[in-house]
């Protein structure tokens, strides 16, 4: 299962720690919007995300991007806490946007 968010807003992990709450909840607002325009599963199970961002100009460190992953998986999922592998790459691209691929993971 995959999909798509055109468009994300650029912003690294260290300037969105800096943030006033306010605009840190605005960007996971905006970030939750996107993910629901994008797709509307709703997951329960145990599954393997992988990430795949890519930034106009200067691409961001991969750590600098696990805030979107969070906002990501937390839309996704009622309960993520059985997730088992979460990857990230980050690259420059000519649009700034992210491809979610989700796989069923094996349960232990």
């Amino acid at each position: 299962m995959k999909f798509e968010i055109n468009n994300i807003p650029k912003l690294s992990l260290n300037k969105y720690n800096n943030l006033h709450w306010t605009e840190k909840k605005k960007f996971k607002d905006i970030i939750k919007l996107m993910t629901m325009a994008s797709t509307k599963i709703k997951l329960e199970d145990s599954y393997n995300l992988e990430f795949y961002f890519t930034f106009i100009g200067r691409k961001l460190d991969t750590i600098n991007v696990a805030h979107y992953c969070k906002i990501i998986e937390d839309q996704l999922f009622k309960q993520d806490n059985q997730n088992r592998k979460i990857c990230m790459n980050v690259v420059k691209g000519d649009i700034n946007k992210v491809k979610v691929i989700l796989n069923e993971s094996k349960k232990l």
